[in-house]
């Protein structure tokens, strides 16, 4: 089972990725509920986390209750340019205090969209607690691609470069299974996903039938994004929320 703790400055739990730089998955704790917020148009990284400690003050809220983060890249990476922006990426993080530790607590997803490609790193949308008397079981759990985690080189992409309907297929349910235990791991119920975002640039239609529907997330109004996971060799990557509001704010 997952190890899963909790990030007292920002009112919320988290499941401890090691060495990573973002956790798989994040919860609310009970009298805390989280609310996401979309950008109009997606910003430069830079100035997203200025606008996001800007919303945060007006919400009376500190910068620790920043819980996740949603990001749009120029195009898929290699190993080392990955590691490269997430030292850049953690650099505002680590200074507001949203660390334990060595531990990066916040969830976060990132994608290489195919069209509309930004010139560089973006903010697409981001999401923090807020007190709520009552409130309990909000969670949003961090984009997953098919690979098996520790696996050697030789194993660690499910499926392969097989991106035909059964190697699509396969994909899928690795990373939908992944996406159930991140739910479970956080003591939250999988019935009250409010939204599942995809981010593959194959046609997901046939999964609708097969994979989406099995799970009981077909109807929700699925997001798919025609795009590329952040590392070069990925092909399908999924995340899932549960949080009942959500804004879209207009950054300028």
């Amino acid at each position: 089972m997952p190890d899963v703790t909790e990030f007292a400055p920002g009112n919320y739990k988290y499941i401890v990725s090691p060495g990573g730089p973002f956790s798989s998955g994040v919860a609310a704790l009970p009298g805390y509920a989280l609310r996401r917020v979309r950008l109009m148009r997606p910003i430069p990284m830079a100035d997203g986390f200025a606008f996001i400690k800007k919303h945060l003050e007006r919400e009376g809220r500190p910068v620790t209750a920043l819980a996740a983060c949603e990001l749009r890249s120029p195009a898929a990476m290699t190993g080392e340019q990955f590691q490269a922006f997430n030292g850049e990426y953690l650099k505002t993080l680590h200074q507001w205090g949203c660390k334990a530790g060595d531990i990066n607590p916040l969830a976060r997803s990132n994608l290489a969209p195919i069209t509309e490609v930004p010139s560089e790193a973006m903010f697409f949308a981001f999401t923090y607690t807020v007190p709520e008397t009552g409130a309990s079981g909000d969670f949003l759990i961090s984009g997953k691609p098919e690979i098996r985690d520790g696996a050697p080189p030789s194993e660690r992409i499910v499926g392969g470069r097989d991106v035909s309907l059964k190697g699509l297929e396969t994909k899928a349910r690795f990373v939908m299974n992944a996406m159930r235990e991140r739910v479970a791991a956080l003591g939250c119920d999988w019935s009250k996903v409010t939204a599942a975002q995809i981010y593959t640039v194959h046609d997901i239609r046939p999964l609708l039938d097969t994979v989406f529907a099995e799970d009981k997330i077909s109807q929700l109004g699925l997001a798919w994004y025609p795009a590329w996971p952040p590392v070069i060799g990925m092909e399908f990557e999924v995340d899932v929320r549960s949080v009942r509001t959500e804004l879209v704010i207009d950054p300028r």
